[in-house]
């Protein structure tokens, strides 16, 4: 008597396919809010840090420069806005000048561009933050408000002094206007 050898296949059966591609769906059902929900919170880390890091930058280059150096909504080709609202973008330049409005002759230090989804509005109807020479910000003291999709509950703040610092803080009690 010979020995029979049973045939084996590799693969799988249409069952274990159908199991496997259910738990699939689910797995990827539970998974694509929670991507999401990661995704706001990284677009509203970056356009904070953004704005931050040009605002720090506006102030060393005051200090570097020995000149007044503005930060402002706006772009290289229209220069300032008169508006609060940040949220298009901003610039920051060296006001030779100080009437913090850029001119041709005025070099432009840095470009800023908002991220999709998120509102950036500078309190008080604030259009330009302007660091002296040492630093400091007389009169500029105030906040931005940073609003994405979560709402105001996930809102966050920049909160600058009138000693030029700059401080990262959540957007407690956010005028709902501004976090639709």
């Amino acid at each position: 008597m010979g020995f029979r050898y049973r045939q084996t296949r590799d693969g799988f059966t249409v069952i274990e396919l159908m199991v496997a591609l259910a738990i699939s769906a689910i797995l990827i059902s539970l998974g694509v809010p929670a991507f999401q929900d990661y995704l706001l919170r990284q677009r509203m880390n970056a356009s904070i840090s953004a704005l931050h890091s040009d605002l720090l930058y506006a102030r060393s280059q005051a200090v570097y420069r020995n000149t007044q150096v503005v930060a402002c909504p706006g772009s290289p080709t229209e220069g300032c806005l008169e508006s609060a609202d940040w949220t298009g973008g901003w610039i920051v330049f060296s006001d030779v000048n100080g009437d913090r409005h850029r001119q041709d002759d005025e070099e432009l230090l840095r470009h800023g561009q908002g991220l999709e989804q998120v509102m950036i509005h500078g309190s008080s109807g604030r259009t330009n933050v302007r660091f002296f020479p040492d630093g400091t910000t007389p009169g500029s003291n105030g906040s931005f408000s940073l609003c994405g999709p979560g709402g105001p509950e996930h809102a966050r703040k920049l909160v600058i002094s009138n000693l030029g610092r700059i401080r990262r803080d959540t957007a407690q009690k956010l005028d709902p206007a501004h976090c639709p």
